[in-house]
């Protein structure tokens, strides 16, 4: 078992919470974050405790600068320590057409995914650096999204693409104690809990296939204990589809 400490915005369902499972099979302490699922949370909670990994849950909400700050201190109060900071809270909305596109959207969109994922990692980092010794990682979930244009995606698009420039600027900023890099999925299968819209065929996949939980947690694994002299890049998790997909699809 291992001492380290990693906490995961939004991880009480879908990519989020097969990161803290991924986490707990490895044997580190995880903080199982939410803003709205908390029913979903003590799920993960019994499922990471049932891996024999110490677990707690805490609630915020991550376009609450204040908000989130405190459940992340509240972690790093409990376990007395924080590794690593996975920022994966995010939405994806339904696709719609920008003449549709509601104040109440466009800003709902930009402060779940850009703004919170800031706010985490500004908290984050205070906290790293009263560890002994001070530093850490931080890997923010990004996504293919930030490298293309989708039709009616405009929110999602702009924030994801937010996040890459954040993940330099953060990477920058915080060095040399602190890592920050970005993971950006492609088309994720999560069958007992799919996104919304239809995805695009698996056979327009270089690979042939969706890409699992699994394969993003490696990723994030990679950032998170294993490259402690990279910081500032980006690895797309997509099985090829950036280099075969044409932007204008759906």
């Amino acid at each position: 078992m291992s001492d380290k400490v990693v906490f995961i915005t939004g991880s009480g369902r879908r990519i989020g919470r097969d990161l803290a499972l991924g986490f707990a099979g490895r044997g580190w302490r995880v903080a199982i974050h939410y803003g709205h699922s908390a029913d979903r949370a003590e799920q993960t909670l019994r499922d990471v405790r049932a891996l024999g990994a110490e677990a707690i849950v805490v609630e915020g909400d991550v376009r609450n600068r204040e908000e989130i700050r405190r459940a992340i201190f509240a972690a790093r109060d409990h376990f007395g320590r924080l590794d690593v900071l996975v920022n994966n809270a995010g939405i994806y909305p339904e696709a719609t057409p920008i003449d549709e596109l509601s104040e109440e959207m466009w800003r709902e969109v930009i402060e779940t995914n850009l703004y919170g994922e800031f706010f985490a990692a500004q908290a984050a980092a205070e906290a790293m650096m009263l560890g002994d010794p001070p530093g850490g990682a931080i890997v923010n979930i990004s996504s293919l999204g930030a490298f293309q244009i989708w039709k009616n995606r405009i929110p999602y698009n702009v924030s994801k693409a937010g996040v890459r420039q954040l993940t330099l600027a953060l990477a920058r900023s915080l060095a040399p104690h602190i890592t920050v890099n970005s993971v950006a999925p492609g088309t994720i299968e999560i069958t007992d809990d799919p996104a919304p819209g239809k995805p695009l065929p698996a056979g327009g996949i270089p690979m042939r296939r969706y890409g699992t939980t699994d394969d993003i947690f490696r990723a994030v694994w990679f950032f998170a204990a294993e490259a402690s002299y990279i910081t500032g890049q980006t690895l797309i998790v997509d099985g090829g589809l950036n280099i075969a997909q044409e932007t204008s699809q759906e």
